[in-house]
């Protein structure tokens, strides 16, 4: 589920909540709320109460179709496949190997890889926090080849892309508990 269709789910929620409130408190006798759905309901004025109602149901559908159209999406990749079965590799297996390979290099200090499944292969974003002694691009040029190679040759899995996003230039390691 995207953004869009989260906020979408916010609102829906939002929406139908108000108008249970509103139901339950002209059922317990509270008549304040009853004027407002009067004025919703008002028979003069049907363009607003249709126009909530057309809102209210394509929101409702859209979800509906959202939440039935979706496929799970597989925290894993296939490696292998023959007439006995598949073979998988998790993405968080990978997500490890990578974390090792790029902590090894020198003037790096936190890594965060995250895979992404692609069609022919795997996309990976690499955060990395750095020490201040280090060139940059040549190092994120070491990091990938160096990622690229050996997760083909542990894996055999195509790696597209490596992406590096370098959050933090620290002087200080991080402290580990």
């Amino acid at each position: 589920m995207g953004p869009f269709d989260r906020f979408l789910l916010g609102v829906y929620a939002f929406f139908i909540t108000v108008i249970f409130v509103l139901c339950a408190a002209v059922m317990l006798g509270w008549t304040a709320p009853l004027f407002l759905l009067k004025a919703v309901f008002y028979p003069g004025q049907p363009e607003v109460f249709w126009s909530a109602t057309a809102i209210a149901l394509l929101v409702g559908l859209r979800l509906l179709w959202v939440s039935l159209s979706s496929k799970p999406r597989g925290r894993h990749v296939v490696l292998t496949e023959s007439a006995l079965g598949q073979v998988n590799v998790s993405l968080q297996a990978i997500e490890s190997l990578v974390g090792k390979i790029v902590s090894q290099f020198n003037g790096v200090r936190e890594v965060k890889p995250n895979i992404i499944p692609v069609q022919q292969g795997i996309g990976i974003k690499i955060r990395v926090a750095v020490t201040p002694d280090v060139n940059l691009p040549q190092l994120s040029e070491e990091i990938q080849n160096r990622v690229k190679s050996r997760v083909l040759e542990v894996t055999g899995i195509t790696v597209n892309t490596i992406k590096i996003m370098v959050e933090n230039i620290s002087v200080h390691k991080a402290r580990v508990e």
